[in-house]
């Protein structure tokens, strides 16, 4: 355990359901002092009505510039927590974690993880200078001009007529990003997802998938998907 635990950050806001705010607290330690990187990061609930305070360690507890939010995501008059962390990594990769503390009880609604498992992706290259992204989940297909990329990289991949030399395939990351904002303007927050789509390597961008997550009964389901070029 390291000594230097530190107040990473701090919201105020009703989560337990009984009307009196309550303060939500992220803490952790910086194992290494010239270094901007945040270990063993905890939740920390300290009740408004009874001052009792409880803590739960988190996944992905290791990261960068650990961040609260409380909204409003569910169908309850309570506010959840959106716990957000840069991975530090090249691919851009973030952890996301969103819990609800209604009466108490610590329940996970939303993560990384389990939002990439539930999608299955194929990436890839067409001829005549095109990739295809297929969202199988959704039954979902986008079809990109690779033109943009220039003859230098076209000439890499592709023969002067047009054919593929070899077949290539790439990938969707896991999220980069995870955005609370309420779409309906109803006072309950959507959550908007976004995950870079690359080529042959992570650093070969193809496009950015969003997708906005509306809470429905008992999960969160896509309202919709798009693509965009960057």
């Amino acid at each position: 355990m390291y000594r230097n635990r530190m107040l990473i950050d701090q919201q105020v806001g009703d989560v337990t359901g009984d009307g009196y705010p309550d303060v939500v607290s992220l803490i952790g330690s910086k194992p290494y002092p010239d270094s901007p990187l945040i270990d063993q990061v905890v939740l920390s609930i300290k009740d408004g009505q009874t001052s009792n305070e409880v803590s739960f360690s988190l996944p992905g507890s290791s990261g960068y510039n650990p961040t609260l939010y409380l909204g409003r995501f569910t169908d309850k008059n309570v506010k959840e927590i959106l716990v957000r962390t840069d991975s530090g990594g090249s691919g851009g990769i973030t952890y996301d974690f969103l819990y609800s503390y209604y009466q108490q009880n610590l329940r996970l609604l939303f993560d990384n993880e389990s939002f990439t498992n539930a999608f299955t992706y194929k990436v890839n290259y067409l001829d005549y200078y095109q990739a295809e992204i297929r969202n199988e989940t959704l039954d979902k297909t986008y079809i990109v001009s690779l033109l943009y990329k220039g003859q230098e990289y076209l000439a890499e991949i592709y023969n002067s007529d047009g054919k593929l030399k070899e077949p290539i395939s790439g990938y969707v990351n896991p999220p980069g990003g995870v955005y609370p904002i309420d779409y309906q303007r109803d006072g309950i927050d959507e959550l908007l997802v976004y995950q870079r789509v690359v080529g042959r390597y992570n650093a070969d961008g193809l496009g950015v998938l969003s997708t906005p997550l509306q809470w429905r009964s008992d999960q969160f389901v896509p309202m919709y998907q798009t693509l965009c070029i960057y």
